[in-house]
């Protein structure tokens, strides 16, 4: 139970950084992008796909408690992510695009896993 309780304290920590550097860009976005509720799980899907990979046979002897920080490096990727669907506007149709950008977060918080080396304890 105490792994759980870590993971979640990892979690909130990850999705309060993300969401504090978001909504500025969010709010003064609103009139150029129609936001939805289910565009929230940018806060929770790339944190999944990083557990998936972290309590996976692949970070067996690779990887220890110090690696357990790397969330905040993906953290960063989510503000870019509302900064480029403010970007692109209404040139781009909306749930494509923020589908699209979920994705790639996902994708940065596989590619924070593989790239990160075992940081020192």
């Amino acid at each position: 139970m105490e792994e759980f309780g870590a993971v979640l304290w990892i979690w909130l920590v990850h999705a309060g950084v993300a969401s504090v550097l978001s909504a500025p860009i969010v709010f003064f976005g609103r009139k150029q992008v129609h936001w939805h509720a289910w565009e929230a799980l940018v806060l929770i899907l790339p944190f999944l796909c990083w557990c998936l990979f972290m309590f996976s046979d692949l970070a067996t002897g690779r990887k220890n408690l110090a690696n357990l920080g790397e969330p905040f490096f993906f953290a960063l990727a989510i503000p870019f992510g509302a900064l480029i669907r403010v970007a692109v506007g209404k040139r781009v149709p909306e749930s494509p695009c923020a589908l699209g950008l979920i994705a790639l977060v996902c994708a940065v918080a596989a590619g924070v896993f593989f790239v990160t080396p075992p940081l020192p304890e």
